[in-house]
């Protein structure tokens, strides 16, 4: 099964940069940990993952009078 991807995960929005690499590193560990060593060692498994800076844009609400 070596080469295989799963599909990117869907996660939550981080205050900071260190929160989000944080949970990226203990989600892998998990993730790798909960597997059987021997399929981590015949697939060489690797867990890739990301964080993205994005700007949330948030609407003014007004009162109304």
């Amino acid at each position: 099964m070596n080469g295989v991807c799963f599909p990117p995960m869907k996660e939550q929005i981080y205050d900071t940069f260190r929160e989000c690499s944080l949970s990226g590193y203990s989600k892998a560990y998990d993730f790798i940990n909960k597997l059987p060593k021997e399929r981590v060692e015949s697939n060489r498994t690797l867990i890739k993952f990301w964080c993205e800076s994005k700007k949330i844009e948030t609407k003014k609400i007004e009162k109304e009078a």
